[in-house]
Order: C-alpha cells, then structure tokens, then sequence
C-alpha cells in the first residue's frame, strides 16, 4: 500500500534552519559553559598554589621547631650526664675512699 505525500520544500528546508539554529544556541551554551569552567579552574589553580605555600612555610617551620627541640633535648642531656657523673664520682669517692 502506497501512499504519496506531497511535502512543499520550503517547508523542510525552514525545519532544517529552525533545528540548525536550535543546535548552534546549544553549542555557544556548551562554549559558554566551558569558558566557566577554565576559569573556575583557573582560580582553584590559584587557590592550590597559596595552599601549597602555606605548606611550605609550615614545613619550614616544624624544621625549625624540630631543630630547636633537637638542642633543647641534647643540652638538656648533656647538663643531666654532667650532674650524674658528679654525683657517681663523689658516691665513689665516699664508698672507696673514705679515709681521705
């Protein structure tokens, strides 16, 4: 069973036009969309670059305070051997030599 359609060309090709231009404000949106984007990370780039150099001044920082802790401990350790040799030296000389 045939059927013939009569269909005026003018009409199809203003569909076409009408479905091009529906496509074409689609792409500039996606453009539009992308440009967001780029800059959106463009900013999160800037942002990690301040993160990263907080990290580095605390990491220069905990060195610092690592080094400082590092001479408290061996002068600490240091006085405290000083003291405790002291101390043996006149236990011994009280045990071994009391006669002098």
């Amino acid at each position: 069973m045939n059927q013939t359609i009569e269909v005026n060309l003018v009409d199809v090709l203003n569909k076409l036009d009408s479905k091009i231009d529906k496509l074409s404000e689609d792409v500039t949106e996606i453009k539009i969309k992308v440009t967001r984007l780029e800059e959106n990370q463009e900013n999160f780039n800037k942002r990690l670059d301040s993160v990263d150099k907080r990290f580095d001044t605390v990491d220069k920082r905990f060195d610092e305070v690592n080094s400082r802790l590092n001479t408290l401990t061996l002068g600490f350790l240091g006085i405290v051997g000083v003291l405790v040799a002291g101390l043996l030296t006149i236990i011994g000389k009280v045990v071994f030599f009391t006669n002098i």
